[in-house]
């Protein structure tokens, strides 16, 4: 099976919950007194995930056992202290983190850390964190000063059998899990196996001067970068935080990944898709990034694609009319929210897919248009970016171009995802 794809107010509140964190520290330990921003993020699914008529077998996050997992993240940020956030979002019982670490790779040593950046966490002045059941937890700050594009290792250990419920399956860089033992403050790790997929780390933050405004870029498989070059992370999020990048210092501007595989916008139509709907997360993808002001939306494809999955192996016609009308109104259900808590939420046009198996039909592809003529003209997003046009076949639309196109008709491959960056404008954030 293909894999489908798919705030003034707010900040204020988030500013407010980091100070209120200073009355937790301990003695000893570095003051929050810097701005808050979000230099990395994931977006958390359940585990295991259920299979379906459209996603196929149940995946299941790997079990550690007295081992240590090293993540690597590359910052979108910069600045003179950082701090991780843990997940147990969908977890049923506490979460037992027996310690923790983050430290610095060694340049051109794939894996390897340098010992001398390597810092211990802590929570609330302890070794060890508790994280519970359906709830997260910031670490302690921690003095160290990072830039954007940094790659950042963090380093978990669980002291006992542990099963992960809560974790994001494609991280697109891999993460090592070591042999049994608590190696948070070794350099290198003896591996046991590596990983695809983001366990219980869903965000870390910096802190700086000032806050470093951020964009969400809010979708699914097409944004979270699928059938990208391994292991390099080259997603149009990435690759559009690398231009911004070159703009510095007049353009500081940190984008974060919040896409999930096969993600629909909406349940509306039967939620085939693995996680919940990007309207059921878009409170804790969007909202909870420190430091956010602008969300990038691009969402709809999988409502398409799967509920025609789901229907032409049910044998009944696929409603082309009504899948447009969920999708149009979930988007207008999304701008509202944005524009609420004081956000500007950019739309993306809905990117060609013709001769991906099972997912499309004449019916879906006409859903796709009348889904990009609202988007275009008559949504109340703040911008809109047209990936459809950056990607199409301009000899036939409905298709990627085939020197974009991944091989399986839906995805970009690397040079898609740069095109996908490319076409979005920097004065959309304010960068000239």
């Amino acid at each position: 099976m293909p894999v489908m794809v798919g705030a003034t107010r707010r900040y204020a509140a988030g500013l407010l919950c980091a100070l209120a964190s200073l009355s937790g520290a301990h003695a000893g330990q570095p003051r929050e007194v810097r701005a808050w921003t979000t230099a990395w993020a994931a977006a958390m699914l359940r585990s295991p995930l259920p299979g379906n008529m459209v996603i196929g077998a149940t995946q299941t996050a790997p079990a550690l056992d007295g081992q240590t997992v090293r993540q690597m993240v590359r910052l979108a940020a910069g600045g003179q202290q950082i701090r991780v956030r843990l997940s147990n979002v969908f977890g049923r019982r506490p979460l037992a983190i027996a310690a923790a670490s983050v430290g610095m790779p060694v340049q051109g040593a794939d894996g390897h850390l340098d010992g001398a950046s390597l810092h211990a966490l802590r929570f609330h002045g302890q070794a060890s964190a508790t994280v519970p059941p359906g709830g997260t937890l910031y670490s302690d700050p921690v003095d160290m000063s990072v830039r954007a594009g940094d790659v950042l290792g963090v380093s978990l250990y669980v002291a006992g059998p542990t099963a992960p419920s809560t974790w994001n399956p494609d991280a697109l860089r891999a993460s090592t899990i070591s042999t049994r033992g608590n190696y948070t403050m070794a350099a290198t790790l003896p591996r046991a196996s590596t990983t695809l997929a983001t366990l219980w780390l869903s965000g870390v933050d910096v802190a700086a001067s000032r806050t470093t405004p951020v964009v969400v870029a809010l979708g699914d498989s097409i944004t979270n970068g699928f059938r990208s070059d391994a292991d390099a992370d080259h997603s149009y999020p990435a690759r559009l935080a690398e231009r911004l990048r070159d703009r510095q210092p007049m353009c500081r501007v940190a984008v974060l990944n919040a896409g999930i595989d096969g993600n629909e916008l909406s349940a509306d139509d039967g939620g085939y898709g693995p996680g919940e709907s990007m309207e059921r997360r878009f409170g804790r993808d969007v909202f909870a990034q420190h430091g956010v002001r602008y969300v990038i939306l691009l969402a709809g494809i999988n409502d398409i694609g799967e509920s025609t999955m789901a229907d032409h192996r049910r044998g009944r016609p696929f409603d082309g009319l009504a899948i447009t009308a969920h999708v149009i109104a979930a988007q207008r259900r999304l701008i509202d929210r944005a524009h609420a808590a004081g956000l500007r939420i950019i739309g993306a046009t809905l990117t060609p897919f013709e001769g991906t198996l099972d997912a499309y039909s004449a019916q879906g592809e006409r859903a796709r248009q009348r889904i990009n003529v609202w988007i275009r003209h008559r949504a109340p997003f703040d911008a809109v970016i047209d990936f459809d046009a950056a990607l199409r076949d301009p000899a036939h639309p409905a298709r990627l171009r085939p020197a974009l196109d991944s091989g399986d008709h839906l995805h970009p491959d690397d040079r898609g995802y740069a095109a996908m960056a490319a076409a979005v404008p920097p004065a959309l954030f304010g960068c000239r």
